[in-house]
């Protein structure tokens, strides 16, 4: 049974990856033979090898997180995470070479050419690939999610917008489970991600020549294990 990491999704319970979202455009006309000899070559790499390349860095956990939620330039996400832009350069460019972001527009800048780039819809990594990675790789992924979530919820307080909707949904419910039951919750879950996905497709196709104005959310999810001996787990 599969879960879902959402790098916006995206973490893991009993675990897989979610990247998101936008349609493929076709390469541009810079570094198009670069790109050509970097496709060859992933396509000899499995997606749990692309996985581990792509998750083996914090740059590029980073900017891998920023490119899922919007469109940015390596110096956008250099100034964003305070990481040279050499450094953020680098890994960008990785990321490309793996397939998991695309440029999607290009910009002159005073001579030299500024490229902006998003992530693109990857094949969900089955858990055994997940299960596959390395436990520090996991833990630091994992460990990044959760300070941008907490990030995110952090400055809505802040802002005064997290509780400006009344039906807006926040819950902490502790559980005692079996084992079953701990798949069975993790499949309720990953049911749950695919349909708001899905309606998120459906609301941008409503939205499309329309006057409405979006609604800007983070839908956060996660079941993970507790430590044993907590409070939760007195009678």
């Amino acid at each position: 049974m599969n879960g879902i990491a959402h790098l916006a999704g995206g973490d893991y319970g009993i675990y897989a990856l979610s990247l998101k979202f936008i349609d493929r455009k076709g390469g541009l006309s810079v570094a198009r033979k670069r790109r050509k000899t970097a496709k060859a070559e992933r396509q000899r790499k499995s997606p749990q090898q692309v996985l581990v390349k792509a998750l083996n860095h914090p740059v590029r956990v980073k900017a891998l997180t920023i490119l899922t939620d919007r469109i940015a330039s390596p110096k956008e996400i250099s100034e964003q995470i305070e990481v040279a832009l050499s450094n953020v350069s680098y890994h960008v460019r990785v990321l490309d070479e793996l397939g998991l972001i695309e440029i999607v527009e290009e910009e002159s800048v005073r001579g030299s050419v500024a490229h902006f780039y998003k992530s693109v819809e990857r094949p969900l990594i089955d858990n055994p690939d997940w299960e596959r990675l390395d436990p520090k790789v996991r833990s630091a992924f994992s460990g990044y999610i959760i300070d941008t979530l907490l990030s995110d919820a952090a400055g809505s307080l802040a802002a005064g917008v997290f509780d400006r909707r009344t039906d807006r949904h926040l819950s902490r419910t502790p559980l005692l489970l079996d084992e079953q039951g701990w798949r069975k919750v993790a499949a309720i879950q990953t049911k749950a991600l695919n349909q708001i996905l899905k309606e998120q497709a459906a609301a941008a196709a409503r939205m499309n020549g329309s006057k409405e104005e979006a609604i800007q959310a983070i839908a956060g999810m996660t079941c993970f294990e507790a430590l044993p001996g907590g409070a939760e787990q007195k009678g």
